[in-house]
């Protein structure tokens, strides 16, 4: 079945990997996020976010991505990004500040393996993000962040030999560590232990999976038929939802959208937030200070990410491909209720729609069925650190 491969990793130097390592969501706003980049010469936001160095539009990314592969450069050159001396797996654990611990596998996995279906996805892409990261990996020639994978089998992590390679905590209070699995015994008891695991589920990672599938179909010089993943089984996975927010080109008067909501929906006023929704096939609607509880009239058997798709997203605001169109966007649960009901209030939004987050077990039916949910339908704990672990896509060896 799916196959996971050691590599040579490339990473920060021990004493610098505190400063390397990145994550957007460390930075609330976009100016402390220009400032770190500004402080921080080693930030792995310098590749991540390096659309932030350069005046030009967003869109424009052969002006500003020479910057992020330049960094790569001179990182190696200066010895804070070093390279592992021989194929290894990474064994990665991450505890929250919660004490919530998630433990795994850093591998390679093939591109074959996704084309066949051995890794399943199960969320649809937005074509720019994809657009962004074919160039990226076609510029920088790394990948500096895993695709998270998901399984219900087993793999001995019990039972190898490790090295600490190293262990650091970070602004967000959770601790990472970093151990190296390269006797080759212990690499063979793994890729057999994966082979006994029907398939990998994509569970966060869809656009950089996809877009490493499109750099491969399109470059074919470098040694990039692989990608790197976390590995983890499913039961740690944490699952919290996204929820929408709507700004329409063309404003509805309360009474109009209650109107419309009233077809497939009993709605009711609620003094209580729904910020989080604890029961299927209900719904929250915050809008000019007020919430508003949604109940489906009749039992569907769509997911309840497919319910607000179908009859409240394309329904009422004729928003086709929630991938691509403008009026909306999304809104992790980890953002919180204050700042989605500051984004109501202040107008750049009309619309907040809250759900409750859909099961793995849900996610797994979708893949296997080969159907995608609407953009944007989970967000999946762990989320791994950018620069912490990197793949480098090297020449074909002549």
């Amino acid at each position: 079945m799916p196959k996971i491969f050691p590599f040579e990793a490339l990473r920060p130097k021990t004493d610098y990997v505190g400063m390397v390592t990145s994550k957007s969501t460390d930075f609330p706003n976009q100016e402390d996020l220009v400032h770190e980049i500004r402080v921080n010469s080693f930030s792995f936001h310098h590749v991540t976010k390096s659309h932030l160095s350069y005046s030009g539009a967003f869109q424009e990314p052969e002006k500003f991505l020479p910057f992020a592969s330049q960094y790569i450069t001179d990182l190696k050159n200066k010895g804070v990004l070093v390279k592992e001396k021989q194929p290894a797996f990474y064994l990665y654990e991450q505890i929250r500040k919660d004490g919530k611990k998630f433990e795994g596998i850093i591998a390679l996995c093939g591109l074959e393996d996704y084309n066949s279906n051995k890794i399943k996805k199960h969320e649809e892409i937005r074509p720019s993000r994809l657009k962004f990261l074919v160039e990226l990996f076609k510029t920088t020639k790394v990948m500096g962040e895993p695709t998270l994978l998901a399984h219900n089998g087993h793999l001995p992590i019990e039972n190898v030999e490790k090295e600490k390679v190293f262990s650091f905590v970070t602004i967000d209070e959770k601790k990472h560590t970093v151990h190296r699995i390269n006797k080759p015994q212990d690499i063979e008891l793994l890729q057999l232990a994966m082979e006994k695991i029907d398939a990998l589920y994509i569970a966060d990672g869809h656009h950089r999976t996809a877009s490493t599938a499109e750099f491969n179909s399109s470059v074919s010089s470098l040694n990039n038929d692989k990608f790197m993943c976390f590995i983890v089984n499913e039961t740690q996975l944490e699952i919290l939802p996204f929820h929408r927010l709507i700004k329409p080109l063309e404003p509805k008067s309360i009474d109009s959208l209650l109107e419309s909501l009233n077809v497939n929906f009993i709605v009711t006023t609620s003094d209580k937030s729904l910020y989080d929704i604890n029961e299927q096939n209900q719904f929250g609607i915050y809008t000019l200070g007020q919430w508003f509880k949604l109940q489906l009239k009749e039992k569907s058997q769509l997911m309840d990410v497919e319910i607000i798709e179908h009859y409240i997203v394309k329904t009422i605001y004729n928003i086709e491909d929630s991938k691509t169109d403008s009026q909306i966007s999304f809104h992790p649960h980890t953002n919180g209720e204050k700042l989605l009901c500051q984004l109501i209030d202040e107008g750049t939004y009309s619309v907040a729609i809250t759900n409750k987050a859909c099961s793995f077990s849900e996610v797994r039916t979708v893949a296997d069925a080969n159907k995608t949910l609407p953009a944007k339908s989970t967000f999946i704990e762990p989320k791994l650190r950018a620069g912490m672990i990197i793949q480098e896509f090297e020449e074909h060896q002549k």
